[in-house]
């Protein structure tokens, strides 16, 4: 029995805006009127289904490598946020406008990739700029609520060009300049969960509406774990093991908070550790839940 196979034994379910939900949604609850979540819910459902009805080998393969990619996309920003904390306590606030900005970034790639309007497009997703990320995502979010999505592009596109200006322009006044007034943590909490209902829908929908048994290509693993940028080439092994073990045990499409196994929160948190503990050394391991309620 797999690790996805007992949360769904041991997890407790929750209801909100007319479903059951694996997750217990904070964020999406307290800035969003539940009879809008309803209605974006029902309009996601209606965009899955066709995709669900029609599902094959191809498709299966697709959903699973874009949820594992997302899970990924809200554990890279959690480190990012705990770097922020870090970074903010100790002034090493030259890095602290890339950390305010990535951090997002990552939460708005993982909305992208469980949103079934969005293409995968041979994966071309993976790649999609950050203007065009942040555009396409805005219209999501406005679906959830039009007025956070207005704050939201505001102080995303407000991040971005501060990032720009300290990394490109090293202004002699420092970051002597106005940031946006924004809740970082608090913001990125709510992108994670809309990632992660967006997740439920799709794997509901596989559920009710897919026929038949299917497998997760050789090939889709290949594209998760194998990254060519500039000509320079980087093999994960760690993602190799993960997508390989649901390949042989679960080649489904599951719900990010599922598709996370203990032991890959674990690593993926471990991995930034220092090689020797001091008290002065940044420690991931502090609260990986910063962002999102991992295993």
């Amino acid at each position: 029995m797999t690790h996805i196979h007992i949360r769904k034994k041991i997890g407790v379910p929750t209801e909100y805006a007319g479903r059951t939900w694996f997750y217990n949604f904070r964020s999406i609850p307290e800035f969003c009127q539940e009879s809008t979540v309803t209605e974006t819910c029902q309009r996601l459902l209606q965009g899955i289904a066709p995709i669900a009805k029609g599902w094959n080998n191809a498709t299966n393969s697709e959903w699973i490598s874009r949820i594992y990619f997302a899970g990924k996309m809200i554990l890279g920003a959690s480190v990012m946020a705990q770097s922020l904390e870090f970074a903010t306590a100790k002034n090493l606030r030259t890095v602290i406008s890339y950390l305010d900005y990535y951090t997002v970034l990552n939460t708005l790639r993982a909305i992208l990739l469980t949103n079934p309007y969005v293409a995968w497009d041979n994966g071309m997703i993976l790649q999609t700029t950050h203007t065009k990320t942040i555009n396409v995502v805005d219209k999501i979010i406005s679906q959830f609520d039009k007025t956070i999505a207005e704050q939201a592009k505001k102080h995303i596109t407000h991040l971005k060009a501060f990032r720009e200006l300290i990394s490109y322009r090293a202004p002699s006044s420092g970051d002597a300049f106005p940031r946006p007034d924004v809740d970082i943590i608090g913001m990125c909490r709510l992108f994670a969960e809309i990632a992660q209902m967006q997740s439920e829908l799709i794997e509901a929908s596989v559920q009710k509406n897919a026929i038949g048994s299917f497998s997760l290509s050789t090939e889709a693993i290949e594209g998760i774990c194998k990254n060519e940028i500039d000509g320079f080439s980087f093999y994960d092994e760690e993602d190799h093991n993960r997508m390989g073990y649901l390949q042989r045990k679960y080649p489904l499409p599951t719900n990010i908070v599922h598709m996370m196994s203990e032991g890959h929160v674990e690593d993926f948190f471990g991995s930034w550790c220092a090689s020797e503990e001091a008290e002065d050394k940044f420690n991931p391991d502090d609260n990986w839940r910063i962002l999102f309620d991992v295993p």
